[in-house]
């Protein structure tokens, strides 16, 4: 497939990178003799300046930030404020920079009746705002042609709101006359300050965004990324027209070239769309394009102070000027925006100045698009009719996101605009994804208070690490001092029930919170991983910095709020104790779920434990085999033994140790699912002779039989506390004289043991009910007082345990998503077997639950060799050593 682009603006050049995403062919035209558009960066004394592109967000520039973030570009923050000056300064003036000392810039407004209404107003337009947008979007019958001026005058506002406030406002977003921005559409300019969250001037809750080394820069890696996919960028080559015929579109340049293309995307404002047309546009393409009108503004670069408020405590990023002839203009203080400092002359950029400004740089003309609520509305009867879609500013707002949006949002060529379509999209026949613009949450009293709870308590608790709550239009970002954890992360929380669970839960809040899906995150693939760390980064600080004599447990929670539930799930865990006849039930609510399930992320031999890596990219079929060769050459298996495994899982450990050695074998399991998927694996090897299954508990060990080896692997977590000994006991009973047993199993720290133990958990709520994970010295003092035995080799692997977690959780997402619901009908394996979202979202929080105590080493997967003393028969040789995983053959 090949495709032609024209334009390479923002617009052109992310229409362009989807597609060349998707292996298709692609030629990009542009006039001009640079690409980016409006983004526009010059240098001026060596200090970089952007001037067409300077600001966005992460909460309403969705599909900008997702791309930023892919192709690695930097960012940095500012605050937004804003300033009204009137009649140069004599009139009303004010800003918001500064707080109440640029709020009241002029002391005389402390005692103004009419400014003290105008900040009422402010507070009640966003009430007001929100209601009449409710009422308009749940009443279809409601006139959506109400114009932005009836509606000022039906809610009563003074005329000060109006040109101190209103106005001034929407003149920093569209440059275009005072009296014309009264006959705007109510809905659609109403609409535009609820999802840009501009109904709170006083307090704007979320940081604005510039580009760190100025807008040229993503421009750059844009054109690196379509280079390195073969996509050739024509400059200064313009477009004379554009046609179509059964060949497909032919694109037509002022030099005389052409060539035919499959498809055509024209990312272009909607009058040089109109004139590339010429002839051929169709007459909804004409009637439609033409329906959208620009305003022409004049733009001065420039460090002429006058152009401010008269007092300098009213300086802000955006800055309105408006005269007694209903004239005005705004400017820019790029010194705020891009965080340049403060200079003795500021660099501003100015629209439609009433003079030319003194100190002058540069200047320059550019277009700014007037809403058209209409022409927005019956785009979707023009896309792809022809082969060609259309992609511009000019299909929402005016901004660099809407430019994003058209590929992504109005472009395909069935249904009404909405957003998540793109233009790509459109021509590949592909369904996309649909980013909204985050809605203002409307918590209850309660929220409200487990809202405060909860951010102070992130505050005081993270002194290391990053962590950025986008919620609604507000970020909260909470970050440590301290350098030890370099990690940054941003959840988006899509419910204030969040901060609820969080507040009364703790730990089980949280992942209660994302398995109902009431929060997720920006990076989908190390997010809730990057998350787990940081807090155990700052839990093991406070504990290295403060060690407390106090005992701690469910009683003491991280939140005191959540001491009712801490003690209500520790009762749960008590209740799960693994006695002989609660001991099944446990084993069967994980391991019985499905074979069909675990075979969707174990590997080929179904082995479910840590395996033993000798690369970064190593198969996991052979990590998983090295381990089990490896706990067979720890247990010195031969010909003539007698093996029992105590949980023998699906078979792997049994088939290969007989097939290495020729030695019988007896397992026991409590999962009938386990049982019944081994003996037919067994079977259809054809080892059904040397290998014998059994459902059995460890305490039930038929005693007729000494074994010359005992192996475990994975099971001494699923023992408890109380049973350890017990275990201990069984084994020491049922292994022969010279006899070894061998167990690899998860443990805790012994710092944190009693802690653990005596309270519940995500894992022992969620996954393995009654599972308890032993601290090495709980292991060894049970060895000593309930056996003969004695540790001969000790090894830890747990570092290994951390890239199987990630192999798991990688081939389990792989089987949680649905393909292309326009290419075929096929679903989610996962679902298919009858499980949902929220145990999918549950079962990938287990995987990074783990995996980031792995990760960070405050668990550990021990392998340990035990024997009775004077063993001679198997340690008396020092040359038949017990091998390590690190040990390279």
């Amino acid at each position: 497939m090949k495709v032609g682009v024209v334009g390479a603006g923002i617009n052109g050049l992310i229409s362009a990178y989807e597609l060349a995403k998707c292996g298709v062919k692609v030629v990009i035209y542009e006039k001009e003799h640079y690409i980016g558009g409006h983004a526009k960066t010059v240098t001026v004394d060596d200090v970089e300046l952007d001037l067409g592109f300077i600001l966005f967000n992460r909460v309403t520039y969705p599909y900008m930030m997702e791309i930023f973030e892919c192709l690695g570009v930097d960012m940095e923050t500012y605050h937004m404020s804003f300033s009204v000056s009137l009649d140069q300064g004599h009139g009303c003036e004010w800003g918001t920079r500064k707080g109440f000392s640029s709020l009241f810039a002029q002391k005389k407004n402390l005692l103004n009746p009419y400014f003290l209404q105008m900040i009422r107003e402010i507070i009640r337009f966003k009430q007001d705002v929100i209601s009449y947008l409710e009422e308009v979007d749940n009443n279809p019958d409601i006139d959506r042609n109400e114009t932005l001026g009836q509606f000022i005058k039906s809610h009563g506002y003074s005329e000060l709101f109006q040109k101190a406030y209103l106005i001034p406002i929407c003149a920093s977003i569209w440059s275009c006359p005072l009296a014309e921005i009264l006959s705007f559409s109510a809905y659609y300019i109403l609409l535009f300050f609820r999802d840009h969250h501009l109904l709170q001037i006083f307090d704007l809750p979320h940081e604005l965004l510039t580009v760190r080394w100025r807008s040229q820069t993503y421009v750059n890696k844009v054109k690196e990324e379509l280079e390195k996919r073969g996509c050739q960028i024509r400059t200064g080559c313009e477009v004379n027209s554009v046609s179509t015929n059964e060949e497909g579109c032919t694109i037509a340049c002022t030099d005389g070239a052409t060539e035919v293309y499959d498809g055509c995307i024209i990312a272009a404002h909607a009058p040089d769309t109109l004139k590339m047309l010429g002839k051929e546009a169709t007459y909804d393409e004409t009637r439609i394009l033409g329906a959208f009108q620009y305003i022409y503004s004049d733009i001065f670069l420039h460090r002429d102070k006058t152009f401010l408020p008269r007092n300098p405590a009213a300086w802000s990023a955006c800055n309105f000027l408006g005269t007694m002839n209903d004239r005005s203009c705004v400017t820019y203080s790029l010194n705020i925006m891009q965080n340049l400092g403060d200079s003795n002359l500021p660099y501003l950029v100015t629209l439609d100045p009433p003079r030319e400004p003194e100190h002058m740089l540069l200047k320059w003309t550019t277009s700014h698009l007037v809403p058209s609520v209409a022409a927005s509305n019956e785009l979707h009867q023009i896309q792809g009719k022809r082969g060609i879609w259309f992609c511009g500013t000019y299909q929402g707002y005016g901004f660099h996101e809407d430019g994003l949006k058209s590929h992504l949002d109005d472009c395909l060529p069935f249904g009404p605009p909405q957003a998540g379509m793109a233009a790509a999209d459109g021509m590949l026949r592909r369904n996309c994804r649909i980013l909204d613009n985050p809605k203002h949450m409307v918590p209850t009293w309660t929220e409200t208070g487990a809202h405060l709870l909860v951010t102070r308590f992130l505050k005081s608790f993270i002194e290391t690490g990053c962590i950025i709550l986008l919620e609604g239009g507000t970020i909260f970002t909470f970050q440590g001092t301290d350098r030890k954890c370099s990690l940054k992360v941003l959840l988006r929380i899509h419910s204030t029930q969040f901060y609820w669970k969080v507040a009364t839960q703790a730990d089980l809040g949280l992942a209660d919170a994302f398995i109902h899906g009431d929060f997720s995150f920006v990076d989908k693939n190390e997010g809730l991983l990057n998350l787990l760390m940081i807090f155990v980064a700052n839990r093991d600080m406070k504990a290295s910095v403060k060690r407390s004599s106090k005992k701690r447990g469910w009683w003491t929670p991280l939140l005191f709020t959540a001491a009712l539930s801490s003690a209500k799930y520790f009762i749960q865990h008590v209740s799960n104790h693994n006695t002989l006849t609660q001991a099944p039930r446990n084993i069967s609510r994980h391991y019985d779920l499905s074979n069909e399930l675990f075979s969707l992320f174990l590997d080929e031999t179904m082995t479910y434990s840590c395996a033993i890596f000798k690369s970064e990219d190593e198969d996991l079929k052979y990590a998983q085999l090295r381990k089990i060769r490896r706990l067979i050459s720890k247990a010195k298996v031969s010909a003539e033994h007698h093996i029992l495994e105590i949980g023998f899982g699906w078979g792997s450990l049994a088939m290969e140790v007989v097939k290495q050695t020729g030695c019988k074998y007896t397992g026991i399991t409590l999962s009938e699912q386990q049982l019944e998927y081994a003996q037919l694996s067994v079977e259809q090897a054809g080892l059904q002779d040397q290998i014998t299954f059994l459902l059995c508990d460890y305490r039930q060990i038929p005693n007729k039989d000494k074994y010359d080896r005992i192996i475990s692997c994975g099971m001494l977590e699923h023992v408890g506390h109380d049973f350890i000994g017990e275990f201990f006991t069984c084994c020491d009973s049922a292994l022969a004289e010279d006899g070894l047993l061998v167990l690899q199993f998860i443990s805790i720290p012994d710092e944190r043991y009693e802690e653990y133990r005596q309270s519940s958990d995500f894992i022992k709520e969620y996954i393995f009910p009654g599972g308890c994970l032993p601290a090495l010295s709980r292991v060894t003092s049970a060895m000593a007082a309930a056996s003969r035995l004695c540790v001969e080799h000790l090894e830890e692997i747990g570092i290994h345990y951390y890239q199987t977690l990630r192999c798991w959780r990688e081939n389990f997402l792989k089987n949680k998503r649905y393909l292309n619901i326009v290419n075929c009908t096929v679903t989610s394996q996962i679902r298919s077997l009858g499980f949902d979202d929220k145990f999918i979202r549950t079962w990938e929080y287990y995987f990074d639950y783990c995996a980031a105590g792995f990760k960070t080493c405050t668990i550990g997967d021990y392998q340990i060799v035990f024997s009775r003393p004077g063993n001679v028969a198997v340690f008396g040789d020092p040359y038949n050593y017990s091998p390590s995983a690190y040990y390279r053959v």
